[in-house]
């Protein structure tokens, strides 16, 4: 291949999400023009306490297709419908920040791994179980990227390569999040978007997170072992070393006091105070950012932090949700057209028409595998939320699964296709870190991705059969 060739392939770069998105939103608008108007009737189902489809209603009614001012004011319109989760998402980024600004949870970990030097192996599953509640509550999520230096110490130490360290760290987390019993951005947006109470369901989600997390352990604990046996093994044999930090330099300044046990019983004991709440007394975003505030600022002048410091930290938290909040809103601009054109139940009528032909079973998982294609164009769990529920929801109505079996579906879709895409910005930024290179990733990360595919297919059956909701 000659060298321009090269030069140009290597100069491929899929466009930013806001483009894509923008780049749907024109498709979407010109398919207002192109796909016939139509409507469900909807009647209030008194069990449910909500609106919901009647599957045998559908007809078709007079176009009403999108124009220039429609199309530049949905994006507003998408922010105002969604306005109190882009706040939230906002502000839990601030109060997350925060507390990881203190470092507290950093020398918490790097304490743990010190004391257990060269019985790592046995410190391994405490480890990945803490990043997999990490994950899970959603504590830790797009800021794993701050915990890879502490997995690349520790593989240096340990005499393992770069990517179980990313395993570790990195796969340990998103075992929980992928499969999230109440994540912000995923789970709890879906809810809000499907009608259904926020944490309802929680059982099911959190025995499915349990057993990603208990199957994910073992996994990488083979790696681990078989590379510290035979380091010709490792993935990243003859790949060029980078130089790893070992801390050694730092030790001083990272000692574990009682003030970082202290915000860390803050930090965890305010996410599970908000999570028995929100299980027990009916709990909402609210009391989250409430306690979230309390725990966070409370941290922060625990360790030490100026009020000015606080401040400047709250601001910095936020600033980094801002491209994933503002998605929320952006993203909801496609289904404020497909609504305003009339759009969204033809289109619901026509994906049903081959999944009611399935068994629900099927169509259920079928909605599963095609949210997992979809995430390769919208990797932002909150921004394919607000794409897909709004047809998600009320195609359940009508290929007759629950509202929350098509919350499964989206789910899993989204979370478990985040560890081997090339748009996860997380993932992507990890690997930059870590010095992996994204194919030898995927030799690694692939086959856990397809053993956590079929668990969560399982998993979707199983709903299923038992009318979860």
């Amino acid at each position: 291949m000659s060298e321009a060739k090269t030069a140009k392939k290597k100069g491929f770069k899929l466009p930013d999400t806001y483009v894509l998105i923008t780049m749907m939103l024109f498709v979407m608008a010109i398919l207002t023009y192109i796909i016939p108007a139509g409507k469900y009737d909807e009647y209030m189902d008194e069990t449910a306490g909500r609106k919901v489809v009647d599957a045998t209603s559908f007809h078709y009614v007079e176009r009403t297709p999108v124009g220039p001012i429609t199309f530049l004011k949905s994006i507003q319109k998408g922010m105002e419908n969604n306005y109190s989760m882009i706040l939230q998402v906002i502000m839990m980024g601030a109060y997350f920040g925060l507390a990881n600004d203190t470092g507290a949870i950093s020398k918490g970990i790097a304490k743990g791994l010190d004391l257990l030097k060269e019985k790592i192996m046995w410190g391994i599953p405490p480890v990945m179980l803490l990043f997999g509640v990490l994950g899970a509550t959603g504590a830790v999520v797009n800021s794993i990227i701050a915990f890879i230096p502490i997995g690349l110490v520790l593989a240096k130490q340990m005499k393992m390569d770069r990517i179980a360290a990313m395993g570790i760290i990195y796969t340990g987390c998103f075992s929980g999040w992928c499969t999230s019993f109440m994540a912000v951005g995923s789970v709890q947006l879906a809810q809000k978007m499907s009608g259904l109470p926020l944490l309802s369901g929680t059982e099911l989600r959190m025995c499915v997170t349990a057993v990603i997390v208990v199957v994910t352990i073992p996994y990488v604990m083979r790696y681990c072992a078989m590379i510290r046996k035979d380091p010709t093994k490792s993935y990243l044999w003859g790949t060029p070393e980078y130089e790893i930090d070992d801390g050694s330099a730092k030790q001083s300044d990272s000692t574990f006091g009682l003030r970082d046990g202290i915000i860390i019983l803050l930090v965890f004991g305010g996410i599970f105070t908000y999570v028995y709440g929100a299980v027990a007394f009916g709990w909402g975003a609210d009391w989250m950012c409430a306690i979230m505030l309390f725990c966070s600022v409370t941290s922060g002048l625990v360790s030490g932090m100026k009020p000015d410091d606080i401040s400047k930290s709250i601001i910095k938290g936020a600033k980094s949700t801002l491209y994933g909040a503002l998605l929320i809103g952006w993203a909801s601009a496609v289904a404020v057209l497909m609504t305003e054109g009339q759009i969204i139940h033809t289109v619901i009528y026509g994906l049903s028409k081959p999944l009611s032909a399935m068994p629900a079973t099927m169509a259920a998982v079928m909605m599963f595998l095609v949210n997992s294609v979809f995430n390769f164009f919208v990797s932002s769990a909150s921004g394919q939320a607000a794409i897909v529920m709004p047809i998600m929801a009320p195609l359940a109505d009508v290929v007759g699964v629950t509202r929350q079996v098509a919350i499964l579906a989206y789910q899993y879709g989204d979370g478990l296709s985040n560890t081997i895409i090339p748009t996860s910005g997380v993932l992507m930024g990890c690997l930059g870190m870590a010095g992996i290179p994204y194919a030898k990733w995927l030799k690694f990360q692939v086959p856990l991705f397809l053993i956590w595919t079929v668990i969560c297919a399982i998993a979707i059956v199983i709903a299923v059969m038992i009318g979860y909701n």
